[in-house]
């Protein structure tokens, strides 16, 4: 993963060069993705370096949403001068061929570079590389394979030193009133680098009727199976059990359960572990008798979750039922 991930910053550095603006050209440039009925033609006028008109044609998108989705989409991609732009709620899969055309039709305009690891403005930059891998292969929202994403993340060690992060959404998938996440990220690093696993975390996050992301809610936290128990979504990266002696049981029977049915307003308002009140945490249903005691010496462990969290919610809000 870490091989991964410098490779792509490593490509991205090398062709940096060639997203100048230097080759942007006037002209027609016209590009077809396959949509969800048929092939999307996305044809876009350019002058001096800029896109002033778009027309995009599919006749065989559904006449109720697909349809009238590509005139909403034609207005978005001339008002941002770009690809980078909201799906049409209901036509994602349209949406997500209109996307890719457009990105393709800019790049023979010269407006992105073949890499397409840089913006508009030739800036390298982490929206840039997410879309670079949902676009540069058949992976993407409204794909089999899903939407995937590289988020920030604050990562804490055991003497609190902080430290930016990565943490990588390997799975996206959007059901009626929640997303499925899989996020892969590093929470132990006090050990060696050879057993520096990382952790895999299974998440479901609400969809608020509010559209307020301070309203969305934990509806699973795991590190095994999903919330079905069918399908082995997650993995405990972490040591078992931590120095301190708490095992992976404890934190599933303890502490993971505490932050389901929490919401953002809540999340947001932790970064350590005893930032959770004795109150709060022992409030519910047989929780009675459980406290933070057990849990303060794998502070790595509880404070990370809380930032994987906190990291998950951020790109959970990008999403555009939160906007």
């Amino acid at each position: 993963m870490k091989k991964i991930f410098l490779f792509i910053l490593v490509s991205c550095l090398f062709v940096l060069s060639a997203c100048s603006n230097s080759s942007k050209k006037s002209g027609t440039y016209t590009a077809t993705e396959k949509g969800y009925g048929g092939e999307i033609a996305v044809t876009l006028t350019v002058s001096d370096g800029k896109i002033v008109d778009a027309k995009i044609t599919g006749d065989k998108e559904t006449s109720d949403i697909g349809a009238p989705a590509l005139a909403t989409l034609e207005k978005a991609i001339v008002s941002a001068n770009s690809h980078e732009i909201d799906n049409v709620t209901g036509a994602t899969i349209t949406s997500t061929a209109v996307k890719k055309a457009t990105k393709a039709a800019m790049t023979q305009a010269g407006l992105l570079s073949d890499s397409s690891l840089c913006s508009v403005d030739g800036e390298m930059t982490l929206e840039s590389i997410n879309d670079f891998l949902n676009s540069s292969a058949d992976m993407g929202e409204g794909t089999i394979a899903n939407a995937i994403a590289i988020i920030p993340m604050q990562h804490v060690d055991g003497p609190r030193n902080e430290s930016d992060f990565y943490a990588f959404v390997n799975f996206k998938y959007t059901a009626r009133n929640y997303i499925k996440y899989q996020i892969t990220y590093l929470s132990c690093t006090c050990r060696s680098s050879d057993v520096n696993y990382w952790m895999t975390a299974y998440v479901e996050l609400t969809l608020p009727e509010s559209g307020d992301i301070n309203d969305a809610t934990i509806r699973t936290l795991s590190f095994d199976y999903d919330s079905t128990g069918n399908y082995l979504a997650g993995y405990w990266g972490d040591s078992n059990p931590t120095p301190a002696g708490s095992s992976y049981e404890d934190f599933k029977k303890e502490y993971i359960p505490f932050f389901i049915g929490k919401d953002y307003a809540y999340i947001s308002t932790l970064s350590f572990v005893e930032d959770i009140s004795s109150e709060d945490y022992s409030s519910g249903d047989g929780r009675g008798g459980y406290t933070l005691d057990s849990f303060t010496g794998s502070s790595v462990s509880t404070n990370n979750i809380i930032r994987m969290l906190n990291a998950l919610f951020d790109y959970h809000a990008t999403d555009d039922h939160f906007k």
